[in-house]
């Protein structure tokens, strides 16, 4: 383009001495310039031009259609003739017009863009490259470019090299894509990441450019990084359940819809033995090779009645359903087993499996066996006794595993995670645009925050009831290891927190019966912090004595109902060197005068009693060198249970004997 030659012919005026400026910047050579016709063909015979422009506006002075056809015909020269003046005009502002637009998108662009040319001098710096990086003097130095913008690496501490800056690539022809960066300067002092994308640029003057397009990406940064602490911390939410499951002595089995199984925690695997799976080869099998009978461990059960096929096949629930496994290595021919299941389902209703859960129970069964050898020997009071303090605290135990099955079969924030993670792949092309302009997208942030705190605040529910769960086994493993040396209780004294030990009692009542309503007042202002006691029979009498509190208040409730709110006042004193406790309720009461016999072992009002709670805590208070009674003003006029107990252990050499009043009785 530059070596063509142009013979320019025009009117005189400013205006169209501008053409000849234009066609010389446009790269053509303007060799000659004429303003009339016969200069304009004396011109053209003396350059011999390439081409001839006659550019004549509507004031020419010269003819122009005659100098287009002289130089056209006696030179052979091409000729480009009209009113062009007016036609560049309008080319000027169409382009000027672009340009101005041009202009205003690129400065309405939340994205920086910065272009430079082959010498490193900017062609383009929008508003958006400002807001991000602020506007400095131009700097052709590309090594001093990442300290004067503050461009780091994504550790936020190593200024980036400049051999891998996207704008510096471009510029020597190579494409970057998503290259992340940490910017921070006086415009963002807090730190910005930014996502960068590079392009090589042709300059007009032939020369290597390039063009960066950038975007401020640490809201998104953020969000992810939110994601990742929900799912960190649910992570430890599962590892958490995992040890829980791990930890139980309780089999549990989840099986799909098919059988197959998909848990086995150790507890099932040491219960069940690991050849018990290895048969059975991961699944259910629809034609057992072990035989399942019921308790009698005559009658077999057919496999479409055991608990764990009627989840998964039926959709049936099964509560402590008692079996016998017949296994020929035991020592007992087998094991007994008290099993639970429940089906797994999905969010519309289907099965999608099952879960059983099972202990074995072949000790209590073979004790119950033992129990009815050892009445005909008069041994079963001490034995009932103690089954029924276990009792107490094996309810609670079991009130709080269900907590954890309900938890672990039913988790809605596991569903709530699932849902955000399936919005969030749905839109992983355009992730940026969902969430700042999508109305469901905008939701995003806010719904992750919520969904954390969610999985803190359930975390810390479960780590409560896991502890308490401890704390009740603990609790039975005490009363075991007390009734094993009953004549060494004084060995076993410390000093128990009074109103935290009433506070646990309160709460084993509530795991095992629920409060039903019932208020509960305690009352220890006038009682001591710590008294020294013997903590796991202090503890049993607390929750025979609530309990048999509550037991009159349902009785009264299944009668003729309460008048007023049902409710158990606790109070606490000293008075000399005994503890004064009285446990007073609005429960059903008595008319005898003759209290002993609420003492005697085996002696129930109740269809479901066992005549063992006051009897177990007469025995610790007399025991211990104290005294227990209990009052009512009649039949529906509630009662007060009354214990005085010694503050200080008996002296060395007394030994307080346990009471029986079934002689008395």
């Amino acid at each position: 383009m530059a070596n063509v030659r142009i013979l320019l012919v025009r009117s005189a005026g400013p205006d169209a001495e501008g053409l000849e400026q234009s066609l010389q910047d446009l790269g053509y050579d303007v060799c000659a310039v004429a303003v009339s016709a016969a200069q304009a063909v004396e011109q053209a015979a003396e350059t011999v031009p390439d081409a001839a422009v006659i550019a004549l506006g509507p004031e020419a002075d010269v003819d122009g259609l005659e100098a287009a056809e002289r130089i056209g015909r006696e030179l052979g020269v091409p000729v480009v003739c009209g009113d062009t003046r007016s036609h560049l005009e309008r080319r000027i502002d169409e382009l000027q017009n672009r340009l101005d637009l041009m202009e205003v998108i690129f400065n309405s662009m939340e994205e920086g863009v910065i272009a430079l040319d082959g010498a490193g001098d900017r062609l383009l710096f929008n508003e958006g490259a400002v807001r991000l990086g602020g506007l400095r003097e131009p700097n052709n130095n590309i090594h001093e470019w990442a300290a004067l913008h503050g461009i780091y690496r994504t550790d936020r501490e190593t200024l980036l090299p400049a051999d891998e800056n996207p704008l510096v690539l471009a510029m020597r022809g190579q494409e970057t894509n998503g290259y992340e960066v940490f910017v921070r300067n006086e415009v963002q002092p807090q730190g910005a990441y930014v996502s960068v994308n590079g392009r090589p640029l042709k300059d007009l003057s032939g020369g290597q450019g390039g063009v960066v397009v950038f975007q401020d990406v640490t809201p998104r940064k953020e969000a992810e990084s939110r994601l990742h602490q929900a799912l960190e911390e649910q992570g430890k939410q599962s590892e958490l359940l995992q040890t829980v499951l791990d930890s139980i002595h309780e089999g549990i089995i989840f099986s799909d819809e098919s059988g197959e199984f998909l848990y086995i925690n150790p507890g099932a695997k040491e219960i069940l033995d690991e050849a018990y799976f290895v048969r059975r080869q991961g699944k259910w099998s629809e034609k057992p090779n072990d035989v399942y009978y019921y308790p009698d461990r005559v009658t077999p059960i057919r496999n479409e009645d055991l608990p764990l096929p009627r989840a998964i096949f039926n959709g049936e629930a099964t509560d402590d359903m008692h079996i016998y496994v017949r296994r020929p290595n035991h020592p007992n021919g087998g094991i007994y087993i008290s099993a639970s299941a429940r089906p797994l389902l999905t969010d519309t209703g289907e099965i999608r499996g099952g879960v059983i859960i099972f202990r074995d129970v072949t000790s209590r069964v073979l004790a119950e066996e033992a129990l009815t050898r050892a009445f005909a020997q008069g041994r079963l009071e001490v034995v009932d006794t103690i089954l029924h303090n276990i009792g107490n605290a094996i309810n609670s135990v079991t009130t709080g595993t269900e907590t954890l099955h309900r938890s672990l079969t039913n988790d809605q924030l596991v569903r709530r995670l699932r849902g955000l993670a399936e919005a969030i792949g749905r839109h992983r092309d355009d992730w940026i645009d969902y969430i700042r302009n999508d109305p469901q997208g905008q939701k995003v942030m806010p719904f992750i925050i919520a969904l954390g705190e969610d999985f803190v605040r359930h975390n810390r529910d479960l780590v409560k009831t896991v502890e308490r769960v401890r704390d009740r086994a603990q609790h039975i493993a005490d009363i075991v290891r007390t009734q094993k040396s009953p004549g060494s209780w004084g060995m076993s004294w410390k000093d128990v927190n009074l109103r935290n030990a009433l506070a646990d009692a309160i709460n084993v009542v509530q795991d095992s019966l629920g409060n039903a309503g019932i208020r509960i007042d305690v009352d220890c202002a006038a009682a001591p912090n710590e008294i020294r006691t013997q903590e796991s029979p202090f503890h049993q009498m607390l929750v025979n004595l609530i309990k048999n509190s509550v037991q009159a208040i349902h009785e009264l409730a299944e009668s003729d109902g309460h008048g007023e709110e049902p409710r158990i006042q606790i109070r606490a004193g000293v008075e000399g060197d005994f503890l004064s406790l009285e446990v007073s309720d609005n429960g059903i009461g008595f008319s005898s005068r003759d209290t002993r016999m609420f003492f005697a072992a085996g002696y129930t009002t109740k269809e479901s009693g066992t005549g063992l709670g006051l009897h177990s805590a007469a025995n610790f208070v007399v025991g211990s060198g104290g005294r227990i009674d209990l009052s009512s003003s009649g039949v529906g006029k509630g009662a007060t249970a009354r214990v005085m107990l010694r503050l200080l252990p008996p002296k060395e050499g007394k030994t307080a004997s346990r009471v029986n009043y079934r002689e008395d009785a």
